[in-house]
């Protein structure tokens, strides 16, 4: 088992019988993520690796727990997000093509990942584009209690 809040991981380490990336990554350090929501109170990853060569195949689950900014009320709104994560790791777009095309390709220069950066990439991506607590047409939201104005038929 490997623990989520390392900094660097080499593909060359993790075993070809397979190994785990497991816990709480170190969020604390991922500032764009934190810019993007209200609060983070929970990150948690519980990821499989598989090594093939010079290439780390990834499946699991990416989990977030915290408060967002809802786009219609501006209120915080909770969120727990889980992220099915299936990529592979590779130095080359070829080596992993080789292996699973149908993979996502995440870069790992001179077969060293930075985990911390990648982990904060895929929270990221599993965040929602906009927000919104819930759907309704006018009066107090449900979620943050703020009253918002009648919203248009077609928002």
């Amino acid at each position: 088992m490997i623990a989520a809040h390392v900094s660097t991981l080499l593909i060359s380490r993790v075993s070809e019988a397979g190994d785990q990336l497991l816990g709480e990554p170190d969020f604390a350090r991922w500032a764009r993520l934190l810019q993007a929501v209200q609060r983070l109170d929970l990150v948690t990853v519980d990821l499989r690796l598989q090594r093939r060569g010079r290439v780390l195949l990834v499946d699991g689950e990416l989990r977030l727990q915290g408060l967002l900014r809802c786009e219609r009320c501006l209120g915080d709104m909770p969120c727990d997000i889980r992220q099915d994560v299936r990529v592979g790791v590779a130095d080359t777009e070829g080596a992993l093509a080789a292996i699973d095309a149908e993979r996502e390709l995440v870069m790992a220069a001179d077969g060293k990942l930075a985990v911390q950066d990648w982990l904060e990439e895929e929270a990221l991506l599993a965040l929602p584009l906009l927000p919104r607590c819930m759907e309704w047409s006018s009066g107090i939201c449900p979620v943050s209690g703020i009253e918002v104005p009648s919203l248009g038929a077609n928002q």
